[in-house]
């Protein structure tokens, strides 16, 4: 055998670890690890690698965090703002507390793939537990249609200032209706805007 070099071409790894090796980086690994040089290298790979770390988590969680922040804009500004417009226009008639769940539950259905006559039972139906969801769809209906058919023209609700006590369930469910197809028109305006 021979000890000439033989010519083959090295790959671009090669070349890359050869040059590593033989120009050394700015860093010098220190082989005495009780030097105060030692001590100051070590504490600043310590510091790189938490900064490091500290940014992947960062990072990493971010998209849920922000996802979180959205969910609870979302859940504050509009259904509050939803909320202040019912009481506006129906403290007088209807619990505050239904009046809350209504605008909640409108902001949440208002994007669903749902029809209207589903989306105004939804916003209900917790309310009236004792009325089937098949009748709720039933007494939504003219609402549905209404909205459906001109939705710029708001329709007259047929309310009068009888006490809530006073009502059949029935009756409660027919107004919370009418106030869930109310909410929902007033949510797409805002859309609309």
């Amino acid at each position: 055998m021979t000890n000439e070099p033989t010519n083959y071409p090295m790959s671009s790894a090669d070349l890359e670890i050869l040059s590593l090796l033989i120009e050394p980086g700015d860093e010098i690994y220190p082989l005495n690890t009780t030097s105060l040089i030692a001590e100051a290298y070590f504490a600043e790979a310590e510091q790189q690698l938490a900064d490091n770390w500290l940014e992947q988590e960062i990072i990493s969680n971010a998209p849920s965090f922000l996802s979180q922040i959205d969910k609870l804009w979302q859940a504050n500004t509009p259904i509050q703002d939803l909320e202040a417009k019912l009481s506006a226009q129906f403290a007088q008639y209807v619990p505050q507390e239904w009046l809350a769940e209504i605008s909640r539950q409108a902001s949440q259905v208002i994007n669903s793939q749902k029809s209207l006559g589903a989306q105004l039972v939804q916003c209900v139906k917790e309310l009236v537990p004792n009325c089937l969801e098949e009748d709720l769809l039933v007494l939504a209906r003219p609402y549905a249609y209404a909205m459906r058919s001109n939705p710029n023209n708001p329709m007259q609700l047929d309310i009068t200032p009888k006490q809530w006590a006073d009502l059949s369930e029935i009756q409660q469910a027919k107004l919370s209706l009418a106030i869930a197809r109310y909410a929902l028109e007033q949510i797409q305006a805002e859309e609309n805007i």
